[in-house]
């Protein structure tokens, strides 16, 4: 196994991907939180990080004839890619982008009339936050500097310390897929759909680009999206609308605005749903109707005024604990086989060479993990029972997310308000948990509000999945992602504030600005005992989800999948949806009427689809970038 791992990770590809990671994340930045225009980490397949490769490809066609050595490996490439979609996720809108602001709104938003001072200031460690209103001053309301000492100063110490704290998040997960790898690409030989696009497109010598059927859809995709930007720019230019979303007024249809009803006709949902496995598109789009038809039904019979029904989140806390507890089963032999290894009483087959880790290594990482992790939590103010029980389930919500992209690969995963952090609180009660645990709990709102779209675990997963199907060197991924990690995060960090001193966070699209603290104001003012409804809800949801997952074991054919219930429920899918159908309805005929043949011939057409959004898109905006126009191209 180790003869097969010939390909190093050189020198080069590392430093063009830490040079890279700056002008992602600045792009990034730009894209969701000054122009709240595409959301490039709010779906699975990054769009920025493909647009880069798709360059970087384009690039070496013209070295292969000019200077063939100076090319890039399909091993260089794909190391690229791999960094800057870790480094892409801590940029995201779901991760940093909540992370900076968290640091001071605490301070910025409190008045005597809120009495947040008086609630939880005391709660707050000072390492972690920035509380000196005239340094705020500039970051909300822009007009300002990051470049002045005093600003600087009181930034850098919070800055590094959460910096350092993701880094650890980040290893750990990295230590956790070396353990999972083997069972999911190998045992159960998982698809995973999302990493395929770049290993097709990066192939040495490939004809991919040169199939006429790609060539269509690249064009088709490019001039929607062409135009309908364009239109934006000046109404003059006609335009086909991509999307329409409806306001309902009546009840009980009106229960459907929240999260919203839309019909979309996005080429890059379209092009992504036509890779996913056939159940899931079935599963997805029509679960996402079905969620629509609870709020409807909640609605006609009052129960969701009265009883809150259908409580999505709290559903899908009980479906997403089902699907890692059958992960968990599937996986129980190779479990066991894990920990054999480690203690060297049974070497069984599952051994781990080859592995970017020892099982033994990984291990023990997961545990300094897992030991680091309480430490800085207690550190921070928050009692050690609850810093394990949180970070445990964070963790296992994380392994649950991989899972659902490497099996099936939806392009979204949108499990909003479905963390450890809302569990928690109805399973214990907030007057259990107390003040400080709620207070520091609530400084973690970056990665248990919305960050389950934009997630490092299943990028790492699918970058050694990379790694062993084109046999280049997985230890060295591992420093590399690491260092992708830090870098991100940093870069990512840097650019919030810098952008933020120019803007001011208060004109930007940063509306999550005071989510955390009027939470955590509410909690403290009425503290509550064990939500027993929430918990029926969520059983309820666990039920549901495993009811499915018995279905589809005993039923090869059964259509309905639990991950399309999990990941359709709310606001992300509202614009992906009627792609998914059309998708769906398209691959249903090819396969019924010309079988894997036809299938096959049109997928070029489909991934031509992705790439000519992508490309209009990313060059439109980067134009914007320098053109000061704002574009809202695509409203995921």
């Amino acid at each position: 196994m180790k003869s097969q791992l010939k390909s190093p990770i050189t020198l080069r590809a590392t430093l063009v991907g830490i040079l890279l990671i700056p002008f992602n994340s600045y792009w990034i930045l730009h894209l969701s939180y000054i122009w709240d225009s595409n959301r490039p980490t709010s779906l699975a397949l990054l769009f920025n990080v493909l647009f880069t490769l798709i360059v970087l490809i384009t690039l070496n066609t013209i070295l292969r004839q000019i200077r063939p050595t100076f090319a890039f490996s399909q091993t260089e490439l794909l190391t690229i890619y791999a960094m800057l979609c870790q480094a892409s996720v801590f940029a995201g809108r779901d991760m940093l982008q909540v992370l900076v602001p968290i640091m001071g709104n605490g301070f910025w938003y409190a008045t005597p009339e809120n009495e947040w001072s008086q609630l939880f200031h005391q709660h707050l460690p000072e390492w972690l936050v920035v509380g000196d209103r005239d340094i705020l001053s500039g970051f909300y309301e822009g007009e300002s500097t990051l470049y002045l000492q005093p600003h600087i100063q009181a930034w850098l110490m919070p800055t590094l310390f959460w910096v350092g704290f993701c880094l650890v998040i980040g290893t750990t997960m990295l230590c956790l897929n070396v353990l999972l790898r083997k069972q999911w690409q190998e045992h159960e030989r998982l698809t995973y759909p999302i990493a395929q696009l770049p290993l097709e497109i990066t192939q040495p010598h490939s004809r991919f680009f040169n199939r006429r059927t790609m060539t269509v859809g690249i064009c088709i995709a490019g001039l929607l999206n062409l135009l309908y930007s364009l239109h934006q720019i000046n109404p003059v230019f006609p335009t086909i609308p991509l999307y329409h979303n409806f306001s309902l007024t009546e009840k009980p249809w009106s229960a459907m605005n929240n999260p919203g009803f839309r019909i979309s006709f996005f080429p890059f949902a379209i092009g992504v749903g036509f890779l996913i496995p056939l159940d899931l598109g079935f599963s997805c789009w029509f679960f996402h109707l079905f969620w629509h038809f609870q709020r409807i039904t909640g609605e006609s019979f009052g129960w969701r005024s009265a009883i809150g029904f259908p409580r999505e989140m709290a559903q899908i806390r009980g479906v997403w604990i089902a699907l890692f507890l059958w992960t968990m089963w599937m996986g129980r032999t190779h479990l066991k086989s894990v920990i054999q290894t480690v203690f060297k009483y049974h070497i069984h087959k599952d051994s781990d060479e080859g592995e970017a880790l020892h099982y033994r290594t990984a291990i023990i990482g997961v545990v300094i993990g897992l030991i680091l992790i309480p430490i800085f939590c207690i550190k921070a103010g928050m009692s050690l029972w609850f810093a394990f029980l949180f970070f445990v389930i964070y963790f296992c919500m994380s392994i649950t997310i991989t899972r659902i992209r490497a099996e099936l690969g939806p392009p979204a995963h949108d499990l909003y308000n479905a963390g450890p952090d809302l569990l928690l609180v109805d399973a214990v009660g907030t007057r259990t948990i107390g003040n400080r645990n709620l207070s520091v709990m609530s400084l973690f709102f970056w990665l248990n509000h919305l960050s389950y779209r934009a997630h490092p675990m299943p990028h790492q997963l699918e970058a050694l999945k990379l790694a062993h199907q084109t046999r280049f060197n997985p230890k060295q991924l591992l420093w590399v992602l690491a260092i992708a990690i830090f870098v991100g995060a940093l870069s990512a960090a840097w650019g919030h504030l810098h952008l933020s001193y120019q803007v001011g966070l208060e004109n930007a699209r940063s509306w999550y600005a005071r989510a955390a603290f009027n939470r955590l104001a509410g909690w403290l003012y009425n503290p509550g005992d064990t939500n027993l409804s929430g918990m029926l809800y969520t059983m309820g949801g666990f039920t549901f989800a495993l009811s499915l997952l018995l279905l589809r074991w005993r039923f090869i054919q059964f259509p309905l999948h639990p991950v399309g219930y999990v990941v359709s429920s709310w606001w992300t899918f509202t614009g992906l949806w009627f792609p998914l159908l059309i998708s769906w309805t398209v691959k249903r005929i090819l396969l019924s009427t010309g079988g894997v043949k036809l299938y096959r011939r049109a997928i070029p057409f489909f991934i031509g689809l992705v790439i000519g959004d992508v490309i209009v898109a990313s060059v439109i905006s980067i134009l914007g970038l320098f053109l000061n126009f704002q574009v809202r191209y695509l409203s995921w």
